[in-house]
């Protein structure tokens, strides 16, 4: 037999399938003994909801849409699960989709998106989202989008970010107060803003402590073994810088790698810190300092923000999550 539907139930039992489909509700003009027989019938057979039909009857899919870059591994795991834990609160289910850091593949999960009636949209950008034009249909449907830590201001849609030029300036500024002259600085790929605004905060603080800045201390990298060979390249030098700066856990964990390969003492030798979902740090010996910036309060933000648009209540344009300078043993 193929699929259990109502009919099926219906027929058995003798009853009109109208029935059948306010017992399986535990509608209260349905006695409670044809609801548990129906009920049971319905439990020996299998019977599994049609979710797809009801949605479309519902004009209801309740599914929210996840969209990420990639799979970066210290800071989208935390975003997810405060993100999943809230969906499943609200009786919703999530799909999360990766774009590989390719824009055709994001306006791909788009279409999916869409296909499936999703009824709002989280995404964290690709490097190479310069148009927005595969989110117009869907805005236009009155479906909600919301953009969140990789985000593109030119565009008319909701973000949720952390005040990155001032996070890096305080970071930076902390080396300098320790007497910190030589700073190297790690951004990601350059034609993120995340990366722009970030590296102008590192330039802001150099500025102001009256600090030379090197070109080939400002180093961009894509991934962490990148980010290590790059770090390397720096410490072949006699000269090393006497702090590093890194804008992500991935940076981090490249020029920690570098670093341990040349036996460089930190904070003797070199000084470290970074901006920081705050795990990774706490893995190093010795512990490294870091902004705090959490993926959890960036993802329950996210997906409340994207509840209120739901429900057709208003947000700010922009969304900013507060952050911490911890302070440990690497400066």
């Amino acid at each position: 037999m193929g699929r259990i539907t109502i009919k099926d139930i219906a027929k058995l039992l003798e009853i009109n399938p109208s029935t059948v489909s306010r017992a399986l509700k535990d509608h209260p003009d349905i006695s409670q003994e044809t609801r548990a027989k129906v009920k049971r019938i319905a439990d020996d057979l299998g019977y599994v909801p049609n979710l797809q039909a009801i949605s479309f009857r519902n004009r209801k899919s309740h599914l929210i849409g996840l969209i990420l870059p990639d799979m970066n591994m210290f800071f989208f795991p935390p975003v997810i699960s405060a993100i999943e834990e809230k969906v499943r609160q609200e009786g919703y289910n999530l799909i999360v989709l990766h774009s590989n850091n390719q824009l055709e593949r994001e306006q791909e999960n788009v279409r999916i998106c869409q296909r499936l009636g999703v009824e709002g949209l989280l995404v964290s950008l690709t490097s190479e989202s310069s148009t927005l034009d595969h989110f117009t249909e869907l805005v236009d449907q009155g479906v909600p989008v919301i953009l969140f830590d990789r985000v593109n201001d030119e565009f008319d849609l909701p973000t949720v970010i952390i005040h990155d030029e001032a996070v890096a300036w305080e970071a930076v500024s902390h080396l300098a107060n320790k007497g910190r002259k030589r700073i190297c600085g790690l951004f990601g790929d350059p034609k993120l803003s995340i990366s722009k605004l970030r590296k102008g905060g590192f330039l802001k603080s150099l500025q102001e402590f009256d600090l030379k800045v090197e070109e080939r201390l400002l180093i961009h990298a894509y991934d962490y073994n990148h980010a290590a060979k790059e770090v390397e390249k720096v410490l072949e030098k006699p000269d090393w810088p006497d702090a590093i700066f890194t804008m992500s856990d991935t940076l981090l964990v490249g020029a920690m790698m570098a670093l341990q390969k040349f036996q460089v003492k930190i904070p003797e030798d070199i000084a470290i810190i970074s901006i920081s979902h705050g795990e990774m740090p706490r893995f190093f010996n010795p512990q490294v300092s870091y902004v705090q910036h959490s993926g959890t309060r960036v993802g329950a933000t996210a997906i409340g923000l994207l509840f209120k648009l739901i429900e057709k209540e208003s947000i700010p344009k922009v969304n900013y999550i507060g952050t911490r300078l911890i302070l440990q043993e690497s400066t």
